[in-house]
């Protein structure tokens, strides 16, 4: 396509190309055509011989660095602009492109300073450009586990993105906020606090805070730090250099900050523990008391062999694995679990107690011969460093023999976990066919040993080594205490667990925080995470309590979602807009969950009341039986089971014979005995219904007709 000569020169002179650079436009033209023919080493001959000709004409320079990038010089690409940039520093095209040369050639630290210049002088012209640097810098953070740093470079690419491209990284941003093995705490919005001290310093902070705005943290935190070291005594200084920090991924001087301001709310403890809290978590990441996971690889000559070879190892427990993953994706060939003890040793399952359940200390995982990459089969052992280990890899070499050929020895991985965790970490090995409904349980159970007798006699960093029983006595360390505790909340909520904070903070007679003060003006959109969970749920207006619920169900907070979804069904205002079948459905999962079945039966008949409620109901009301089901499935034992069953054979059988095969399947995973005899089905009375209403032929056609995946409620 030919050039518009009165179009804006390509060069960056703000000038037609008309009255510019037009001499070049025939050949630039060739060069773009070179380029959507696939003939970049063309494009770059071209590009060289015009810049001899033209030295340092913007259009050709950056043309040509921009080429050198696509086709993987950057190193070359860099030194170009550099040269360049010495000459025009004001270049927006040069500075941003410079910006993306640095970062894929030397890494994001070498590139931070150029990308925030780029932040800074190119996002007007080039937000799409800008906005792709501060998505992939997003990504290095989460993959260190600098997590406050991703999400708030996400949030920076999606102002800065470009109508058309902003969806796609709002649910990159949604993705990262559901993410519930990130801690909740970090999985939301940090304000900057207010400051007004006077107006020479609030004037200073002005400057620092419109370098913040637009994701120059580094420098934002240079100028808040400046300020707060000449003013030590003000918590907000302290606290908007630590949030800088983070959000700048230079996690350990944030932690230092965040403990000094909140040491200094002394008039503000929810605050106070808000600052603590998160500098609590930052010191885990930069702590050297962690245990790295470590990895010990191998190649496999034959994976039969080899899988025969461990199946007899006696602490080796080989778990059973689907045919594919949840989204269709092949799964490894076999994952064996090396226990603490022999597998001979491990009980039946009416037989386990909290002290029988087999501990596991690693984690054998073989993989097939990749068929895209054809890499060859591997094994590997994992686990965290130490003695179980070491132990682990012993047991696997011993039961491998010849059928594994491993590395001299093991390498760290890029994680890791805090030492202070360990002792609230376990998994266990259950034996086959043990009830959902009695590991969790024995879960309940362990947690509750955990709470009241490990935890608090657990010596802290936080707590300066004390313990937090001991702390507690001091009223000196009531922020640290609290925030100890929604640490500890936090890692429960990663683990699965839904910790009663109240009852935590009753038993070390610590005062929780009181409710956050709300208005009718309160924007809920700049909350923290602790913000929220301290909202007064019953003075809320309505469109405060709808933007609550999806938040709420966006983060999964498990404790606070229930609280704030059953408060929002006792509203008439808010049930129209509610996705009632969503809000049961989601209030008996979490009951369920965390070992309230009969809470759970209580919302499976709610959800079961308003389908009912709804014209043509008879699929939704089975959906909501069927949801029963599967939850009365977990406890072979339940005494409402039998009765439902037979709902299911006599009633639901009938009209919906295709189902039989899967549901025959739940009852054989669940170790229940099918409802059906060979001859037919089982009645009310027990007896069997005539005419074989089940046939071989109508098995076929019912299970042609649904496919062969197990359809639930909700899928």
């Amino acid at each position: 396509m030919a050039l518009d000569i009165y179009s804006p020169c390509p060069c960056g002179s703000g000038k037609k190309l008309k009255f510019c650079c037009q001499n070049l436009a025939e050949d630039m033209e060739r060069v773009s055509r070179q380029m959507e023919g696939n003939q970049p080493r063309q494009a770059l001959q071209l590009l060289e011989v015009l810049d001899r000709r033209h030295p340092h004409n913007p259009w050709v320079v950056t043309t040509r660095a921009l080429v050198q990038i696509e086709v993987g010089d950057v190193t070359a690409a860099r030194d170009l602009l550099r040269s360049f940039l010495e000459q025009h520093s004001d270049h927006e095209f040069a500075i941003v492109l410079y910006a993306t040369a640095v970062f894929q050639a030397d890494g994001l630290d070498a590139a931070k300073r150029a990308i925030h210049r780029s932040f800074q002088r190119s996002v007007k012209r080039f937000p799409s450009m800008v906005a792709g640097l501060a998505g992939a810098m997003a990504a290095v953070f989460q993959s260190r586990g600098r997590m406050l740093a991703a999400r708030e470079h996400l949030a920076l690419a999606m102002r800065f993105s470009p109508d058309r491209e902003r969806q796609e990284i709002f649910v990159r941003l949604l993705e990262f906020d559901n993410d519930v093995q990130v801690p909740y705490l970090l999985r939301s919005v940090h304000a900057l606090p207010s400051i007004t001290i006077n107006d020479e310093i609030n004037q200073e902070a002005k400057k620092a805070q419109r370098y913040a705005s637009v994701g120059c943290w580094s420098v934002a935190g240079d100028l808040f730090e400046k300020l707060a070291n000449a003013h030590a005594d003000q918590p907000t200084l302290w606290h908007s250099v630590g949030l800088c920090r983070a959000w700048d991924g230079e996690e350990p001087a944030a932690a230092l900050a965040l403990h000094k301001a909140a040491s200094l709310y002394a008039d503000d403890a929810a605050t106070a523990v808000d600052c603590e809290t998160i500098a609590q978590l930052l010191d885990w990441n930069t702590a050297p008391e962690r245990r790295p996971r470590m990895i010990l690889s191998g190649t496999v000559p034959s994976v039969g062999r080899l899988l025969t070879a461990l199946d007899t190892g006696d602490r080796l427990f080989r778990l059973e694995l689907p045919p594919v993953g949840p989204e269709g994706e092949p799964l490894p060939a076999a994952i064996y679990q090396v226990l603490d003890r022999p597998k001979s040793e491990m009980p039946a399952p009416n037989a386990l107690t909290v002290n029988t359940v087999p501990t596991v200390i690693s984690q054998i995982t073989i993989f097939d011969t990749d068929p895209e990459t054809k890499e060859a089969p591997e094994v590997d052992v994992t686990g965290l460093k130490g003695s179980d280990f070491d132990t682990a890899m012993e047991l696997a070499r011993a039961a491998a023999g010849e059928f594994a050929v491993w590395k001299e020895a093991p390498e760290e991985q890029a994680e890791w976990v805090p030492e202070e965790t360990l002792p609230l970490t376990w998994q266990w090995a259950f034996p086959p066919k043990t009830p959902v409904a009695l590991r969790r349980r024995l879960e309940l159970e362990r947690w509750k040993t955990i709470l009241e007798t490990v935890w608090p006699t657990l010596p802290q960093r936080a707590l300066h080594g004390r313990t937090p029983t001991e702390a507690a006595g001091d009223p000196a360390s009531r922020v640290a205490v609290l925030a100890s505790v929604y640490v500890l909340d936090a890692h429960c909520l990663r683990a699965g667990h839904e910790l009663d904070l109240e009852a935590v903070l009753a038993r070390l007679g610590v005062e929780p925080l009181p409710p956050y003060e709300i208005a009718a003006d309160t924007s809920l959109n700049s909350l923290s995470p602790l913000q929220w969970l301290r909202l007064p749920l019953d003075k809320l207006s309505d469109p405060q309590m709808l933007s609550t619920v999806n938040r709420a169900l966006l983060v999964h907070h498990d404790r606070f979602l229930a609280k704030a979804l059953q408060a929002a069904l006792t509203r008439e205002g808010c049930r129209g807009e509610l996705d009632m079948v969503r809000i049961y459905q989601t209030l008996a999962d979490l009951s369920r969950q965390h070992g309230r079945r009969e809470e759970s039966y209580h919302w499976l008949d709610e959800g079961r009341k308003h389908a009912a409620s709804q014209p043509n109901n008879f699929e939704k009301v089975w959906s909501w039986d069927l949801r029963e089901l599967l939850t009365r499935l977990e406890d072979p034992t339940d005494s409402a089971l039998p009765g439902l069953i037979q709902k299911f054979v006599n009633f639901y059988s009938p009209k919906l014979p295709q189902m039989r095969p899967y549901l025959e399947q739940m009852f054989a995973v669940a170790g229940v005995p099918s409802p059906w005899s060979a001859s037919g089905l089982i009645t009310a009375d027990g007896g069997m219904t005539g005419g074989g209403l089940w046939t071989p032929e109508a098995e076929t056609a019912g299970a042609g007709a649904a496919g062969s995946k197990l359809w639930l409620p909700g899928q």
